[in-house]
């Protein structure tokens, strides 16, 4: 048996009050023979997420602390003097650096953590807050960025996770402690009713009991002890109820508090956890092989619910941090593409490859950029790198990456890259960082290709590159930049019903200010006839400048087709445009190829190319206007050297090169 205490306090407006106060309860804990203590969420501070930003005057720096702070010492002094393991909450503060654990610029990054302290002193690195609400009165996205990891911390006296308010509502993050061993989970809670709804039957239901139920169905599903600590009294808006409590590992309510300051004791029989599994088999029988529904790319279909956080007020976007997203035709490093495979994509797959092999081949030969090539295993390697041997390529220059992938369309499912300038030297990047955004394979048209939308995260880890989540939906064809705050999209994509219904036109552009260092929208109404991305900018309108875009319009003589007067509208409001200075655009014209398909509308463009550093690669199609397209875009990209790739069974799959490639941003560090 290990003897447990939950310490339910009510907090004011003095931190150091709050600590001795804190203190004093976990010596008393200590002394009754407590062996594993937990204090509740923010116990230092007021709770002042239920406002949407800090009072006037008040900064989180001078709020927050390190993990090696005075209050996680306090503790560790007191964990070794009463061979306790405690559990401490804290407002922490990350500091950032090139050597640091932390992926983000600025001075700080601040997360709502917990320390875990041993018995001997010994402080482990600290669980930070997973999931982070936006609603009325928990408005924490506008003050802490979310963690990543559910650690399991080896104690003296078991193996215990920590989770914090707000994480008890999802299931999974219980699973993942569990399957990591964990016997018990703590969970730090600020949870209550706004004063305004303290008298009222809300439509749902109970919170509270709603609260511990979530808990309890965790204890049950898999079989170990739960024990969630709260907060109590007034605090401005909020009403904490307290409520405190421990469960056993079938969900038996072992100890409870009411709504006053106290201590809950619990004696936690860590055997039970297995007499319950091996009598149940909840574990045993799980079917992991089973729930790749879990992760597989939905979350577009739930964006739309609850409240949105204005990106304007989260504490670290792209823009705060000193990123942007550099124009194509700036320095690269790499860019990244994935092997053809899918038969259903490309009926007449060995002549895609062929035009890959080209594209690659271009690139590795000409641009001074690496290939960073995913592919499905060593066998598909091997025959690539035969087949980019026997065209000649530099294969030094190609980095194979082993990873499934569904298809091949890294513009829309890979990460966007941002850069942030070095102060010292004009010109040069300092860092690189990716945004992932929300992939919903175009609408939710091909559900099989959603699991791409994990590609981004992996890129961020095994790279070992900063990550910014936008939450949500974005391809990176949809939009085009010119490195200078200007951005080209269209409303019938963007804007779209199947991307992000409750979002509006201004709170979209929010979103491209903050995680792309946007200052003005340029809006094209529509797309091609035939193209199954709702009218992406890249088969349409291009920066090939920061002060000129070239535009696919149709002759005369095709007045007639799908897409005469789209693109004749489209002309005609970049005319009018300016940039974001107010300075008008030079617009160049490209014709659009012959149809290629009597019977079906397909996407081909002469702007879906791709501008690499010393080279602009470009679709053809075998048609009449080759030649003049690759002249034109010569003429306005005259420092690289136009080379046109057939890409005309590729169209078949709905998308040239511009569509399967993702630039990478050179660094100088």
């Amino acid at each position: 048996m290990v003897k447990t205490a939950l310490i339910q306090m009510r907090v004011t407006g003095d931190p150091k009050e709050n600590l001795q106060n804190a203190l004093s309860m976990t010596k008393e804990a200590a002394d009754a023979g407590a062996k594993i203590i937990c204090l509740p969420e923010l116990f230092m501070h007021r709770y002042f997420p239920q406002k949407e930003h800090f009072d006037e005057g008040i900064a989180a720096e001078d709020l927050a602390e390190e993990l090696t702070g005075d209050t996680i010492a306090a503790f560790a002094a007191a964990a070794k003097k009463h061979h306790a393991v405690i559990i401490v909450p804290f407002f922490e503060k990350c500091p950032n650096g090139r050597d640091s654990e932390v992926k983000t610029a600025g001075k700080y990054t601040y997360r709502n953590s917990a320390a875990v302290i041993n018995s001997d002193g010994t402080v482990f690195p600290p669980y930070r807050k997973m999931h982070i609400p936006y609603d009325p009165y928990f408005y924490e996205k506008n003050y802490f960025a979310p963690g990543d990891e559910i650690p399991v911390f080896e104690t003296t006296y078991g193996r215990i996770a920590v989770l914090i308010c707000y994480d008890q509502w999802f299931p999974e993050s219980a699973r993942i402690a569990a399957v990591k061993g964990a016997q018990a989970i703590f969970y730090p809670t600020a949870i209550g009713r706004p004063k305004e709804y303290a008298d009222e039957e809300t439509a749902e239901g109970d919170w509270r009991e709603a609260w511990k139920t979530v808990q309890r169905g965790h204890a049950i599903a898999n079989s170990l002890w739960i024990a969630a600590v709260n907060r109590v009294g007034v605090e401005d808006e909020l009403d904490f109820w307290g409520g405190s409590f421990v469960c056993d590992p079938f969900g038996n309510v072992v100890a409870q508090a009411g709504n006053e300051q106290g201590i809950i004791f619990a004696d936690i029989d860590f055997d039970l956890n297995d007499d319950i599994r091996a009598g149940w088999g909840f574990m045993k029988n799980r079917r992991p092989d089973r729930y790749l529904d879990v992760i597989a790319a939905k979350d577009e279909r739930f964006l739309s619910e609850g409240w949105h956080a204005s990106p304007k007020n989260l504490p670290a976007t792209p823009k705060k941090c000193g990123y942007r997203m550099p124009a194509e035709w700036e320095p690269h490093d790499a860019v990244w593409l994935a092997f053809p495979h899918d038969e259903e994509t490309f009926e007449e797959l060995d002549a895609v490859e062929q035009s890959y092999i080209k594209i690659i081949t271009a690139i590795a030969n000409s641009s001074g950029e690496e290939v960073r090539l995913l592919v499905l295993d060593e066998t598909m390697r091997n025959r690539v790198c035969e087949m980019l041997a026997d065209a000649g390529a530099d294969l030094t220059k190609v980095s194979f990456r082993i990873r499934r992938y569904a298809d091949v369309w890294f513009r829309d499912y890979g990460p966007i890259f941002v850069v942030k300038r070095d102060a010292e030297n004009a010109g040069e990047n300092d860092a690189v960082a990716l945004t992932d955004w929300v992939f919903n394979a175009w609408g939710g048209k091909y559900d099989e290709l959603r699991p791409d939308n994990n590609i981004p995260a992996w890129i961020a880890a095994t790279d070992n590159i900063p990550k910014f989540s936008a939450d949500i939906v974005l391809e990176g064809g949809s939009i085009d930049v010119n490195g200078r705050g200007l951005l080209l999209t269209t409303k019938q994509c963007l804007l779209n019903e199947n991307r992000n219904p409750r979002l509006t036109q201004s709170e979209i552009e929010e979103y491209l200010a903050e995680y792309l260092g946007v200052e003005k929208v340029i809006w094209l109404n529509r797309g091609l006839e035939g193209d199954d991305t709702d009218g992406h900018i890249d088969d349409i309108a291009r920066f090939v400048s920061e002060d000129t875009v070239i535009c696919a319009v149709e002759d005369e003589a095709n007045s007639g087709s799908e897409n005469y007067a789209v693109l004749k509208e489209n002309l005609k409001i970049l005319r009018a445009a300016t940039d974001a200075d107010g300075n008008p655009l030079k617009i160049v014209t490209v014709p659009m190829p012959d149809k290629i398909d009597d019977e079906y509308p397909l996407p081909a463009s002469y702007t879906n190319f791709y501008i690499a550093n010393t080279a602009v690669l470009v679709p053809t199609f075998g048609c009449e206007n080759d030649r003049i397209a690759l002249e034109i875009i010569q003429d306005v990209l005259k420092d690289r050297k136009v080379i046109g790739i057939n890409c005309r069974e590729m169209v078949y799959g709905l998308g040239t090169i511009h569509c399967v490639s993702q630039q990478q941003p050179k660094t100088y560090k």
